[in-house]
């Protein structure tokens, strides 16, 4: 029941934070911010729980990150790019995916201890 009232607080807490986000900017660049900063965090995260356990895991990473990161919106949003112009949609799913990737490897090695060039 623990592991359920943690995800539960962390998605209405990430909800929140996105929404929050969402009414500061357009649904594009929330899109940008929530995806990146939330690959960024959760690959933190991941450094840091691969080396020291949490009770509160499941609060940050499938709670808060999962509900503050969309990929429902993403999808979306790169179906209409794809609709109006193959090409654009094809760099805008590419770049949001690569972007996100980088930004999560950046935060698990920054939290793993290791610099990014010697692995």
């Amino acid at each position: 029941m623990k592991n359920w009232l943690q995800v539960f607080i962390g998605g209405m807490v990430g909800a929140l934070l996105r929404f929050t986000v969402q009414t500061l900017t357009t649904t594009s660049i929330m899109l940008w911010v929530v995806n990146i900063l939330g690959s960024f965090i959760l690959g933190s995260l991941n450094g840091y729980f691969e080396k020291k356990e949490s009770s509160f895991k499941l609060f940050f990473t499938t709670g808060l990150l999962g509900a503050f990161t969309t990929f429902s919106t993403f999808s979306e949003n790169w179906f209409v790019h794809l609709q109006h112009n193959v090409i654009v949609g094809i760099v805008f799913g590419i770049t949001m995916t690569a972007a996100c990737f980088i930004a999560a490897f950046i935060g698990y090695s920054l939290n793993r201890g290791k610099s990014l060039w010697n692995g």
